[in-house]
């Protein structure tokens, strides 16, 4: 929203702006998901998984420690720890994939916001798997769903939805 505002402040195209931007801004996302972990926040559930990871529990608020994880508290030199989904990890490869695959489609756009659309979708797609593993998660009042799943979806939607709508519009340019 404020990208839209700006540009048309400044009278310029907040697609080609986004285009442009997109890059940096993942990067960005990439490289900033690790304060999460260095912060011992915004992990997921309990698994046994491969990717598994292990916290004290003291350095994790004891909001964010659910019921199935404090059933798997598990002991170790006498430290107890919790056993995670390293959420930060896969939204920062699903980002990291995500910017490849931009970097790649970025010369053969067929019109101005495609990359950024394309964006949108994207972490949208992935913020919507991935929070649905975290246990710190803010629910619409009175159901178990998370409001951040209902914005991702959101976003991913209309963002393809715009990708169909402006795609087909290049297209009918270029015939004409």
């Amino acid at each position: 929203l404020t990208l839209f505002i700006y540009a048309r402040i400044k009278n310029k195209n907040a697609f080609q702006m986004g285009d442009t931007a997109v890059p940096g801004l993942i990067l960005g996302q990439i490289i900033g998901r690790w304060g999460n972990f260095f912060n011992c926040e915004a992990f997921g559930g309990y698994t046994d998984g491969l990717l598994a990871m292990q916290l004290p529990v003291s350095a994790v608020r004891d909001s964010d420690i659910s019921k199935e994880l404090a059933e798997h508290i598990v002991e170790i030199g006498g430290v107890s720890y919790i056993q995670v989904h390293p959420t930060f990890l896969y939204e920062s490869l699903w980002n990291l994939v995500l910017l490849v695959i931009l970097l790649l489609i970025r010369k053969r756009k067929k019109f101005e916001g495609e990359i950024f659309l394309l964006y949108l979708a994207g972490y949208g797609i992935g913020r919507a798997w991935i929070e649905g593993l975290r246990t710190d998660q803010l629910l619409i009042p009175g159901t178990s769903v998370a409001v951040s799943q209902v914005l991702a979806v959101v976003l991913a939607v209309v963002s393809v939805m715009m990708l169909i709508i402006l795609r087909k519009k290049a297209v009918s340019r270029k015939q004409q």
